[in-house]
């Protein structure tokens, strides 16, 4: 695939970044801003490059100012992009402004002036001066007006509500400044100079006491050319021209991390900290993006040196990248034409993810072919019955739990596989031979009147699982549900027979065993745990469906007997049976609250039956990843309250060589089918007898009056005969 290009040459001053949102690239960039313009000859042209960069801190919109100074703002949310303002001179920083005043931008000029203006009417607000040389950085307070500008030799505070110049921050010694800045949501000033000395300041004081100062190393000789602090304000890395990261928990003043880097980086150049967007342990959300000397952005993982991930730009070099905490998307400035490629550090995990778990697949693939070949070499001397059994799939489920909490669902190319892998299927093909040798079982001999399906062949396969279905458990031929809730799996399995119906029977066995307990009747006892947790979660919806009349075979059994596959689409549907499969039983019933509260404004807007009828059997737009995170949620949060986990019984894979008996209906029901067809006929042998009494009955009638017709012809034929 190719990123998206947006080049700004005969560009109006505003546009959209993209017509269609685009796709990522081989490298992981989806978006690459240029500024062209023509050359000497006709058709020659040259880029204008691009000087630097800066995000919010929401990481949604990005400043960028070119060689001609002009700052453009690109909008990701909005997916547009404006010009802001053309500078007098050369940028030297930039920045956007104070979380107070989020709509102005700061940006410090090669003439040493520093300047504030407006992102929507582009206006210069304020220009401040002081510095003898060239700004190089620039950091704004994240809660108050203010702003520390630092050049090598001086740093200078402003207010910036009356752009004055608060304080003036130099030293005695000939030492380059390296860095200022604030700490995230304190009213401390951290400086670092050349000599590798890191100190705090106290900015709510007015004598700015020194808080604390960092250990300095003797072995550090040439210093720190960079430091990043966390967004939490805990850790602050630095480095610089050497192969390691020193990372200081501010907290106590001490070493936290002695990160020992690859042998390739011996210079970092860059250092941000970021939210790593797949995280589920706490101790990985923090990512620590390092620009090294060969022109590659890596991520590392705070608790070791293992790169993460890589970000280069198709053999160029990276100058410079730009970031926020919320770690969505990466800027980078690349050598070559000086444009600016936009990563989704999202996406790039997602793709390292999918790489790892397919060639985790092919590796569980090529070892379960070998198995298989040496299997049936060993097995040539034994009987049949050894050698129709295959070694079972293994698998680590741990991981393919990480892989799924990270990435959001399972590579569709392995999809299957790994169902099979977590239902633990038993390869029971002699047992399905024999279910199947019985065929088609009565109750669905006419199942194209109820469901008119368009492939015949999709009809008969169906047909051939149900019957299986119905000889293993006869009960199941009466649950008029059952062709419901086997459907979707007929489709995705419509080319095997076998593996579709151990899929099926292996879901009814644990995920639906409790349904058939109170059978005739309604699975009260799963409807109940539904009504509960949807009590804990949202009392008003609840109420609402109890002012309509509603229960819960109303607004819940609709999803559960067609397991979400009317109402989901496909793609949606699969996504939500990767995380079904991966969980507890009981997350099911999760599923079923965490939508309704996640669709709770359309439902609060339903006031009759018919209207909750059409929203749970029609396809409807729902956010499936709201959906799934609500159902995380509840599995958290219902465990102190109700414990879903105690109702539903764990995980039992089938037994290997034979099927196991269902024994989930309530005794009085086992003769329960047998006793109505009996009853129906012995009232169809009492209706038959009336009926056969009535024609005799009928039939006398009948003979009478035509006993009567004749004999009154023949007294109309005498009394003629007379006359």
């Amino acid at each position: 695939m190719q990123r998206d290009k947006l080049d700004l040459h005969n560009r109006k001053n505003s546009g959209k970044l993209w017509l269609r949102k685009p796709s990522s690239s081989t490298n992981g960039s989806f978006l690459e801003v240029m500024h062209s313009v023509p050359g000497s000859h006709p058709f020659d042209t040259r880029n204008i490059r691009f000087l630097h960069m800066a995000f919010d801190p929401s990481g949604n919109r990005l400043l960028t100012v070119d060689q001609h100074n002009h700052i453009y703002l690109l909008d990701f949310s909005k997916n547009w992009f404006k010009l802001v303002h053309s500078l007098t001179a050369t940028c030297t920083a930039l920045s956007f402004g104070p979380s107070n005043k989020p709509k102005t931008f700061c940006v410090a000029l090669s003439d040493s002036s520093f300047r504030s203006g407006c992102l929507e009417s582009g206006k210069i607000l304020g220009c401040m001066r002081g510095h003898a040389t060239a700004i190089h950085r620039i950091s704004v307070h994240s809660s108050r007006y203010y702003a520390v500008t630092t050049s090598c030799d001086t740093a200078f505070i402003w207010d910036m509500v009356t752009f004055t110049k608060l304080r003036k921050l130099s030293i005695k010694q000939q030492l380059d400044i390296v860095q200022v800045f604030f700490l995230p949501r304190k009213d401390v000033l951290v400086t670092c100079f050349a000599d590798g000395s890191i100190f705090g300041w106290d900015f709510s004081r007015t004598d700015m006491d020194c808080l604390f100062q960092l250990p300095k190393f003797s072995c550090l000789v040439d210093g720190y050319r960079c430091l990043h602090v966390s967004e939490n304000a805990q850790y602050l890395a630095a480095g610089g021209k050497q192969n390691c990261l020193h990372i200081w928990d501010l907290d106590s003043q001490q070493l936290a991390s002695h990160l020992e880097l690859p042998i390739i980086i011996s210079f970092v150049k860059q250092l941000a900290f970021v939210t790593n967007p797949a995280a589920t342990n706490h101790d990985k959300m923090q990512l620590l993006a390092v620009l090294s000397q060969d022109g590659k952005v890596y991520f590392f993982e705070i608790s070791n040196s293992n790169a993460l991930l890589t970000i280069s730009c198709d053999g160029n070099s990276v100058l410079e990248f730009a970031s926020a905490y919320s770690g969505l998307y990466i800027a980078v400035l690349t050598s070559a034409g000086g444009s600016v490629q936009i990563f989704d550090l999202a996406a790039l995990v997602f793709k390292r993810s999918m790489k790892e778990l397919e060639s985790s697949m092919k590796k569980e693939s090529t070892s379960r072919i070998r198995s298989l070949k040496n299997h049936r070499r060993k097995s040539k001397t034994k009987s049949t019955k050894d050698i129709s059994m295959t070694p079972p799939l293994t698998f680590d489920r741990c991981r393919l739990t990480a892989v799924l909490k990270d990435c959001g669902e399972y590579p569709e190319k392995y999809r299957f596989l790994i169902w099979r892998m977590l239902l633990q299927l038993p390869d029971n093909h002699e047992e399905f031979g024999i279910l199947s040798e019985k065929g088609l079982h009565p109750a669905f001999r006419r199942l194209e009147v109820k469901y008119p399906l368009k492939s015949r062949q999709l009809l008969s396969h169906m047909q051939r699982v149900l019957s299986a279905l119905a000889h293993w458990a006869p009960s199941l031929a009466e649950e008029g549900y059952l062709a419901l809730l086997t459907f979707p799996f007929m489709k995705l399995f419509r080319h095997n027979q076998f593996i579709c119906f151990e899929v099926i029977l292996t879901i009814i066995n644990n995920w639906c065993r409790h349904w058939f307990e109170f059978y005739p009747a309604p699975a009260f006892n799963v409807l109940s745990v539904v009504e509960n947790v949807l009590a804990h979660q949202d009392k008003k919806l609840l109420l609402h469906f109890v002012r309509l009349g509603f229960t819960s075979q109303v607004y819940a059994w609709p999803l559960l007997e067609t397991l979400f596959s009317e109402i989901l689409p496909k793609r949606d549907w699969l996504r939500l049976w990767d995380h079904v499969l991966s969980n507890h039983p009981s997350f099911l019933l999760l599923c079923v609250v965490a939508l309704l509260t996640t669709s709770r404004r359309v439902l609060l807007g339903a006031e009759c039956l018919a209207d909750v009828q059409v929203f749970l059997h029609q396809r409807q737009v729902i956010d499936i990843n709201a959906l799934i995170q609500e159902a995380y949620r509840l599995e958290g949060v219902t465990r102190s309250s109700v414990d879903v986990e105690n109702v539903i019984d764990d995980f039992e894979a089938l037994s290997k060589r034979e099927y196991p008996t269902f024994k989930h209906y309530p005794t009085y029901s086992e003769d329960y089918p047998e006793q109505e067809r009996e009853q129906i006929r012995q009232k169809e042998l009492q209706y038959l007898s009336q009926r056969k009494e009535e024609l005799a009955l009928q039939n006398s009638l009948l003979r009478e009056q035509a006993l009567h017709r004749e004999l009154h012809d023949f007294r109309l034929r005498q009394t003629s005969f007379k006359m």
